[in-house]
């Protein structure tokens, strides 16, 4: 038996997926690059991060402390 070739594929639900992971990757990709070539030039980097490795793009404000010397009470 030959196929049709006038017959349309049907997509399966399958490739709908992955379709659809893919085109929600590029438009993620893509909004990351947007925001990161508009964003303005003399504007700094900052973050609310904890973390002691991103201490550098920290607020003035969340930038941690030294911890105080300790001291002895008599």
């Amino acid at each position: 038996m030959t196929q049709n070739p006038r017959r349309k594929k049907r997509r399966s639900m399958e490739n709908e997926v992955i379709v659809s992971v893919i085109l929600l990757y590029l438009f993620i990709a893509v909004t990351m690059l947007a925001v990161h070539h508009l964003q303005p030039a003399g504007q700094e980097t900052v973050t609310s991060s904890q973390s002691p490795s991103h201490e550098h793009f920290a607020a003035p404000a969340l930038q941690r402390q030294p911890p105080a010397p300790a001291t002895a009470t008599p």
